[in-house]
């Protein structure tokens, strides 16, 4: 469901229940019937939750250097992510950037603490941390579909130097993933 937050008239009885625009009804309209079917079911281990994605600005900063002090730009521009930007934010801009729907499905795999995750049952895997090692590249390749040459996307900041992202890079390719980009 896509809705626009439009206001609701302040007479009306949705205003004087508390609510200020449509979204909010619709989201509660969404839990009721959710509710309604577990009771209907009597299965507690349904899901019946739901996501709510509001338009904002892209979560990578944008590349706009002052030359007079292009060292120190460099330095900020390091990690391109905007700090108050969760990895779910930037998992999801992806997702659409690529062209996936935000209803394919996103599996979490734990991985020593870390979270890399699996899109469309191995058509893409992320990992959006610090820290990227050729363990964590392993544990990727583990979870690629067998049918579909993955996209493999990881946070340019995570590569703790060249070194390694060659290295993961090479390693991906020597098993046949050839889509390996940053971010």
């Amino acid at each position: 469901m896509m809705q626009f937050p439009e206001p609701v008239d302040e007479k009306s009885q949705a205003h004087k229940a508390g609510y200020k625009n449509i979204c909010e009804i619709g989201k509660e309209r969404i839990r009721r019937a959710g509710e309604k079917i577990v009771q209907e079911t009597g299965k507690n281990d349904l899901d019946i939750g739901f996501k709510v994605f509001t338009l904002d600005s892209s979560n990578i900063k944008t590349w706009d250097p002052d030359f007079e002090n292009l060292k120190q730009d460099l330095f900020d521009y390091k990690d391109n992510m905007k700090e108050d930007r969760t990895k779910e934010d930037l998992l999801y801009e992806i997702l659409l950037k690529i062209g996936l729907p935000l209803t394919t499905p996103i599996e979490e795999i734990d991985y020593n603490g870390k979270t890399i995750y699996n899109v469309g049952f191995g058509a893409v895997l992320l990992y959006l941390e610090d820290d990227i090692d050729l363990d964590i590249v392993h544990e990727m390749m583990k979870h690629k579909s067998e049918h579909l040459s993955p996209k493999v996307i990881f946070k340019e900041s995570g590569f703790m130097n060249d070194s390694v992202k060659i290295n993961a890079i090479q390693t991906l390719k020597k098993n046949g993933i050839n889509d390996v980009r940053s971010v």
